[in-house]
């Protein structure tokens, strides 16, 4: 056998330069993937929280403009039309068009029913029905302790604060009873009542269930600003949370032709009211998505995170009209 030569010994393997040489490239390789990787982390990060705030919000516009078109609805006409009679006990208030929809600039005059501390921004009370109506069956002249519906497809129960009505008159009182079978017994004792006695109807007025929901801003568990929704009972129920502030701006029809004439945020008579603005103010679930802080317009200012907050903040709106503030067309 030949033996090897030196030349042929030096062409065999890698030598420590081409090592270095090929540890050099590959470094170049993997921190070139490691900053698209980075990159593409924030990218997707920022994209999740801007459709996580964009969908809260969403929800929660779409929650209050439902509950601010009902203002005032107690099953036809408009209600400064009818004759309204409240004999539920408070903390149950009169149903007039002046209580159908009212707000709390900042939460100032507000009485809080809900074991939620009330965080930051205004304060909205929406009164109204807010169930389908079931005609009356029976007990109806007389006047009579209870009355008698045909069926309970809307699940009425004992505690609950209804109303009857049949376009002219209505009567607001607070079961304390409800009967199960075909034909149920709603009785309205003075218990719960100032009296047990409505109104003489016939078989073309009919019940349904009544309340008056809140919107404010609270605390949630685990610390967040969350949008709250509170109803006569006291329990406040969460719809979304990263709710940094709201305010609300009222259209006031002063000349009584269904148009607004003028905008504020305070309005001196609430029954003028015609349309409600919406203003959110939300927030990025996750902190540390941008280098530094992010402001945002809002309510007729610059709002700028405080310290070290790096989450982005967007602003939503939305104008409602109130339907039963409009003159018949």
């Amino acid at each position: 056998m030949k033996p090897m030569t030196m030349s042929s010994r030096e062409q065999s393997g890698f030598g420590l330069v081409e090592l270095m040489v090929a540890m050099t490239i590959g470094l170049i390789l993997l921190g070139g993937i490691g900053y698209v990787f980075l990159g593409s982390r924030a990218s997707f990060r920022t994209t999740d929280n801007l459709s996580r705030i964009q969908e809260n919000a969403r929800y929660a516009l779409d929650v209050m403009s439902r509950d601010i078109r009902m203002a005032g609805y107690i099953g036809c006409g408009n209600i400064a039309s009818m004759i309204t009679n409240t004999i539920a006990n408070p903390p149950v208030p009169p149903m007039t068009a002046a209580n159908a929809l009212i707000g709390y600039d900042n939460g100032s005059g507000w009485t809080n029913p809900s074991s939620i501390t009330r965080a930051a921004g205004d304060v909205l009370s929406v009164m109204a029905a807010f169930s389908s109506g079931v005609n009356l069956t029976g007990n109806l002249a007389p006047s009579n302790a209870n009355v008698q519906i045909n069926g309970n497809p809307d699940g009425f129960e004992a505690g609950d604060v209804l109303i009857v009505t049949n376009c002219v008159n209505a009567d607001v009182f607070k079961a304390t009873t409800v009967s199960g079978g075909g034909t149920v017994t709603v009785s309205h004792s003075n218990s719960s009542n100032t009296g047990n006695r409505v109104g003489t109807y016939g078989t073309d007025a009919f019940v349904m269930r009544m309340n008056q929901y809140s919107y404010f801003i609270g605390t949630n568990t685990v610390g967040n600003r969350a949008l709250y929704r509170v109803g006569l009972s006291g329990l406040a129920e969460e719809l979304v949370e990263h709710v940094e502030d709201m305010q609300f701006r009222y259209g006031l029809d002063t000349n009584t032709d269904g148009a607004v004439d003028i905008y504020s945020p305070t309005p001196a008579t609430w029954t003028q009211v015609v349309s409600v603005t919406v203003n959110l103010l939300m927030r990025s679930p996750d902190n540390n998505l941008s280098t530094s802080q992010v402001p945002a317009t809002f309510n007729n200012g610059t709002f700028t995170p405080a310290g070290s907050d790096r989450r982005l903040y967007q602003v939503y709106s939305a104008t409602v009209a109130v339907r039963n503030r409009l003159p018949a067309m």
